[in-house]
C-alpha cells in the first residue's frame, strides 16, 4: 500500500499560488484575457484557452481536469530520478552513493509524499496493471533479465526509462528499444 503525502500536495498548490501571483503581477493595465489554469485531478496549464478576466476574478482561473496524479509524477516522480543520474549501482543499496533499482524508484516516490516497499517483487503488486500502449511519466515498468529476478523503470516520457543500471553500474536514462520492449512484464501506475 502506498500514500501521498499532505505535505506534497501543500507544495502543488504553493507553486499554482506562485504561478498565479506571478501571472498577476505580469497582468497588463489594459482588459486582456489571461489563459485559464486547471486544477483539480490533473494540473495544467492550458495557454489556449482564455477567459475574460472581470474586476472581481483574478487573471489566472482554476477549473476542473483529469488526473492529478499524472502531474504529480511528472513533476516530482520524474526528475527526482533524473536527479540520480549517475549514482553508482549497488544491489542491495539505498543511499544517495549507492542504489539498486527498487531503492531509485522507492526514493523518487518518497520526494512526492509516497511510501512503497523496498523490493521488486512487492513493488509489481502496486497499483493498476497499465497496457504499454498507455505509457505516463512516473508509471513504472518491470523487466526480466534473469529467471531469478525483476527490474524495475521509471518511464520518464518520450520512450525514455529512468533505472539503476547493473550493466552500466550507474542510474542511467535509457531509450526504449526492441529489446526493452521483449522483456517488459508489467506496466503499474501508482499515482
Amino acid at each position: 500500500m502506498f500514500t501521498i503525502s499532505f505535505r506534497s500536495i501543500l507544495s502543488i498548490a504553493c507553486g499554482l499560488l506562485s504561478l498565479a501571483a506571478q501571472a498577476q503581477e505580469l497582468q497588463p493595465a489594459v482588459d486582456v484575457a489571461m489563459p485559464a489554469l486547471r486544477l483539480a485531478t490533473r494540473l495544467e496549464f492550458h495557454p489556449n484557452e482564455v477567459d475574460a478576466p472581470s474586476p472581481s476574478t483574478p487573471g489566472v482561473q482554476l477549473a476542473e481536469a483529469d488526473d492529478i496524479g499524472s502531474s504529480v509524477a511528472e513533476l516530482l516522480v520524474v526528475p527526482t530520478a533524473d536527479a540520480m543520474v549517475g549514482t553508482r549501482y549497488r544491489l542491495g543499496g539505498d543511499s544517495e552513493t549507492d542504489i539498486d533499482c527498487s531503492a531509485l524508484v522507492q526514493m523518487a516516490y518518497r520526494e512526492a509524499g509516497v511510501e512503497l516497499p523496498r523490493t521488486t517483487g512487492d513493488l509489481v503488486k502496486l497499483g493498476e496493471k497499465v497496457d504499454r500502449s498507455d505509457l505516463r511519466p512516473g508509471d513504472l515498468l518491470f523487466y526480466r533479465w534473469s529467471k531469478r529476478r525483476l527490474h524495475v523503470a521509471v518511464y520518464a516520457g518520450n520512450g525514455e526509462i529512468v533505472h539503476a543500471s547493473p550493466n552500466a553500474q550507474q542510474v542511467t536514462r535509457t531509450r526504449l528499444n526492441n529489446d526493452w520492449n521483449r522483456r517488459l512484464v508489467s506496466v503499474r501506475r501508482l499515482i
